[in-house]
């Protein structure tokens, strides 16, 4: 398993027409996890599934949360660093060809999202599965018409009702061109999301153009 900027992934090749996904697992999973729903819902895309950089109960995670489960949002604006980082060398490294589309559940969808603060010309779009925003009243920078599709759980006692419908106003605020559906589900995926991602993935015109991570 390969190691990049200290962070483990895994990498498959596909049609380079195609933008690349980047994977972001949830808490106490790993890399492996979300490989079936990419082969599913985008199995002619190049992928990178990404390994949590923290150790979290019997998986990894990308960022801790605090005793109360708030977030630790000093951890996570490190690993939020880290990541972007990530991105940079693999695209210098012609790891991909550009931008990747992040594919975050919970956990990841959380670190797709402070990426996307961070830095909107590090993706070129994002599918925010069981998402909650990182900084619920910021202001963020514009993403104007990036495209992002936010799945929310009906019955996700993870997540209060409004995060995701939060989320997706605040992202709509910056300029995003947001698609948000919920399905009648809780925090695990159902079975209908695969294809409303590859319908998603088919749907939307994606730029192949790399762009400065560092601007």
């Amino acid at each position: 398993m390969p190691d990049l900027q200290g962070l483990h992934y895994i990498a498959m090749a596909g049609d380079l027409r195609l933008p690349p996904l980047l994977l972001m697992h949830g808490s106490s999973m790993d890399e492996t996890e979300l490989l079936p729903l990419a082969a599913e819902a985008a199995p002619d895309h190049p992928v990178i599934s990404l390994r949590g950089g923290i150790a979290w109960e019997s998986g990894y995670a990308f960022f801790r949360r605090n005793r109360d489960r708030t977030l630790d949002v000093a951890d996570l604006a490190v690993h939020t660093g880290l990541i972007h980082s990530f991105l940079s060398t693999a695209i210098e490294n012609q790891l991909i060809s550009a931008p990747p589309i992040l594919l975050g559940f919970s956990n990841g969808a959380i670190m797709a999202a402070s990426l996307l603060m961070h830095d909107p010309a590090c993706a070129l779009g994002a599918v925010l599965i069981r998402p909650l925003s990182p900084a619920p009243d910021a202001a963020l920078p514009p993403m104007a018409a990036k495209q992002i599709l936010i799945l929310a759980g009906e019955y996700d006692d993870r997540r209060q009702p409004e995060d995701a419908a939060k989320s997706a106003q605040q992202l709509q605020a910056a300029g995003a061109k947001v698609e948000f559906q919920i399905s009648p589900t809780g925090h695990g995926l159902h079975e209908n999301e695969p294809g409303i991602i590859k319908r998603w993935l088919e749907t939307e015109t994606f730029s192949l153009v790399a762009e400065d991570l560092h601007r």
